[in-house]
């Protein structure tokens, strides 16, 4: 019997962030490429040092990224991109041009699309594959982690993204023959040169195999099929978030060498498992990836003790990356001791598999194991928090009239544009406006007692004031206050509802080297008082025009905390569903006329396995009108969405009921803006004409092209114009003169002045 430990990913941004800090110095020109290059070298062999520490056989080559793992693809691979040509990350000014965007053959090109992770709150970038050109491997950036590792005497794999996973996230259609033969050469040409190096494995991480048939095309999966079968060295698969349903026996007849089975998504029975292990060498995900809460590993010990004299070989290991994780609880000295008891992060969750690892060579349970066990079980018991009887008795007693609004959504849209005064062709933003650093320290200087609240809240008015007038300047219709008190979307909220936690350094990377800090949810969600009326009410007293209400709605709150495993997600969505609809109702009798609720998530939730779709959007769906529905018909509910594919989910999305929708749409090229779409969406609509993800300023030209597409293919009647998403990540000066250039271009395409 072998049992072995691997895992097939780590926090790359570092324990403190140190990438993140040094990579945006580099972006502004405060340290040279080699300074950079130096950071993450010592960074890549911190994390493989850690992981030997705790007896993970295997390291990966490959798992550092300098800003997303399909665009490092790419450059291995060296697939030229349709705007940007050849990348590398041996030019790094090529590779964060495709990623941020910038001047090629002296034209401005927007970065690549940016959509989200399979259902993670990560976001990738969508290669543009140009087929025409040749591809040109290119191994130096994995030389360059070989020898790093040779030097340190580090016994190291190669990880690369999978063909038919590339493929899939790339929106390729089906390949024709030429296409497949070309994509599974670069591969093999590429798995060649490693070999030379003198590495004997490479892994090809494919995701989107092992959520299933459904979700990759034939000709993809064949692609992948002819790279394991050609090889030179051995190809292990890592897939995840699923059980390769209708793939699983073309992949045990291919020459593969280690089949990873994620154990917590793909729900393999004990019997599969060893039916796939007589075929197979497989890894045992069996410690949850995706979630902070520490595994029972009694009862994982017990798994594992079924099938280790029925299997001749098995890998403990994580059933995905643990990219998706915050780095280590080490500094976490401010959680309640009980709950810090009950997490696990990334340096834990190592630690359990070291835990396991050990016991199952010894045959026995270990004393850790049984301590560790045993502590979870009681700080569980006695968190406090955990159980509130009046919340649980509310979702309990709603009633089908609480879901509902009094009147139909085109007769409420008529009703808001007469009592409202919301002109043709309106124009507004999202909600946040640039966090600079003065209003960060304003924040910093709170938490530290340098300031009370009296002074805090006169410091936030005063930028509240100058957001407002800047907004009056630029001529937007719609005003919003700019959220200067707001640290994050979500963080902000959970801070003022009961049933959050906070991490002072639990970091997770998004995109990039942008990071979030997810609150995680330990108990049952209420509101005790107000959390954003008195801040909309005053922006409101600023101005005659109408302020918008800004809240983040019940499904992304849920997707974007770490949200509790012991009640059901439906349940935590409707309790926090009712403490936003406290405050809504709160917002309209305190003069707010139009309340946006942000869900960003409810795309990115949506299950990757088909069969249960049709549940999560049920709740997901009633969640938001739960929040929303409570109000007269004369109130404007929006709602926010980006980073989405929406066509799957636009019978959903109509469900919502909600009176102005706003989008994602300039960064997908006005994809979604079609002729199509308002036979399909039936509210007010504003899909984002300028991309706030990028530091480019929105050109007035792009401005008015955009806006005469909007007009053209949907009508003018329910067009709103705004920016993709909220500007909290941009300068004031690219955001004054982009929103310039857009209300500009709206103006004169009001009066007709249409090129």
């Amino acid at each position: 019997m072998s049992i072995f430990s691997f895992i097939s990913g780590f926090p790359r941004v570092g324990q403190n962030r140190e990438y993140k800090w040094a990579v945006e110095k580099f972006w502004r020109g405060e340290i040279s490429e080699e300074d950079l290059l130096k950071i993450v070298d010592n960074q890549i062999l911190d994390s493989w040092i850690k992981q030997q520490s705790f007896l993970i056989d295997k390291q990966l080559i490959g798992d550092f990224s300098f800003y997303d793992q399909v665009l490092d693809a790419i450059a291995y691979l060296g697939i030229p991109l349709k705007r940007f040509g050849y990348i590398s990350t041996n030019n790094l000014d090529s590779y964060f041009s495709a990623a941020r965007g910038g001047n090629i053959n002296g034209k401005k090109e927007q970065p690549l699309e940016m959509t989200k992770w399979f259902n993670t709150n990560y976001h990738y970038l969508v290669p543009e594959i140009d087929w025409e050109k040749p591809f040109k491997p290119d191994i130096s950036r994995i030389t360059h982690e070989y020898n790093l590792a040779t030097k340190n005497k580090i016994n190291v794999i190669t990880k690369i993204l999978g063909p038919a996973t590339l493929a899939t996230l790339s929106k390729e259609e089906e390949f024709s023959k030429e296409q497949s033969s070309k994509l599974a050469n670069s591969y093999l040409d590429l798995i060649n040169q490693i070999s030379e190096l003198g590495v004997t494995e490479v892994m090809l991480d494919e995701g989107a195999v092992a959520v299933g048939g459904h979700f990759v095309e034939k000709s993809h999966f064949s692609c992948l099929i002819d790279v394991i079968n050609s090889s030179s060295i051995n190809v292990r698969i890592n897939g995840y978030f699923g059980s390769y349903k209708g793939l699983l026996d073309d992949l045990l007849d291919s020459k593969l060498s280690i089949l990873h089975l994620d154990i917590i998504d793909g729900n393999f029975k004990l019997d599969e498992i060893i039916e796939i292990s007589k075929k197979k060498k497989i890894s045992l995900g069996i410690i949850n990836g995706r979630s902070i809460w520490r595994s029972n590993l009694k009862e994982t010990y017990t798994y594992l003790d079924k099938l280790k004299n029925k299997i001749d070989f098995f890998e403990i290991s994580t059933s995905c990356s643990l990219m998706h994780l915050p780095y280590s609880l080490e500094k976490e000295e401010a959680l309640d001791q009980n709950l810090k008891s009950i997490l696990s992060f990334g340096d834990e969750k190592l630690n359990e598999i070291a835990f396991l690892k050990e016991s199952i060579f010894s045959g026995e349970i270990s004393s850790d194991i049984e301590k560790y066990t045993e502590n979870m079980i009681k700080a569980n018991q006695v968190l406090e928090g955990r159980v509130e009887n009046k919340v649980r008795e509310r979702v309990d007693n709603l009633t089908d009239d609480m879901f509902m609004r009094g009147q139909d959504r085109e007769e409420r849209l008529d009703l808001q544009i007469e009592k409202i005064g919301i002109p043709n062709l309106p124009t507004t933003t999202i909600g946040s406006f640039p966090q600079t650093p003065e209003t960060r320290l304003l924040r910093r200087r709170l938490r530290s007692g340098e300031i009370d609240a009296d002074e805090y809240v006169k410091g936030v008015k005063e930028i509240i004031k100058e957001t407002v007038d800047i907004q009056e300047s630029l001529g937007l219709d719609i005003l919003v206050h700019g959220e200067a008190e707001r640290n994050d979307m979500v963080e902000y909220f959970g801070e003022l509802l009961n049933g959050f936690a906070f991490t002072s350094n639990g970091w997770v990377q998004s995109y990039g080297s942008r990071c979030v800090k997810p609150p995680i949810i330990y108990g049952d969600v209420f509101r005790e008082s107000k959390m954003t009326v008195d801040w909309s009410a005053y922006a409101q007293s600023l101005t005659t025009k109408p302020m918008k209400g800004m809240l983040t709605g019940p499904v992304t709150i849920l997707k974007w905390s770490f949200v509790r495993d012991d009640i059901s997600n439906r349940e935590v969505a409707y309790q926090i569903a009712l403490a936003l609809r406290d405050e809504v109702e709160d917002l309209e009798n305190n003069g707010i006329k139009i309340i946006q609720i942000d869900e960003p998530a409810i795309r990115e939730g949506l299950p990757l396995n088909q069969e249960d779709k049709e549940e999560y959007l049920s709740w997901a769906v009633n969640s938001f009108k739960l929040c929303s529905s409570g109000v007269r018909s004369e109130t404007q509910i929006h709602s926010h969405m980006c980073y989405s594919e929406f066509d799957e989910i636009l019978d959903a999305i109509n469900s919502l009921d909600v009176d102005v929708l706003s989008i994602e749409a300039s960064r997908s090229g006005m994809d979604l803006v079609n002729s199509g779409l308002s036979k399909k969406y039936y509210g007010a609509i504003g899909p984002g004409v300028y991309d706030i993800h990028s530091p480019l300023v929105l050109e007035y030209k792009d401005a008015k092209e955009r806006i005469n597409q909007l007009s053209s293919n949907l009508g003018e009647k329910y067009i709103w114009v705004n920016p993709d998403c909220g500007l909290k990540t941009r300068g004031w000066d690219e955001v004054k003169q982009s929103l310039s250039n857009m209300v500009k271009a709206t103006v004169e395409i009001r009066r007709g002045e249409v090129e």
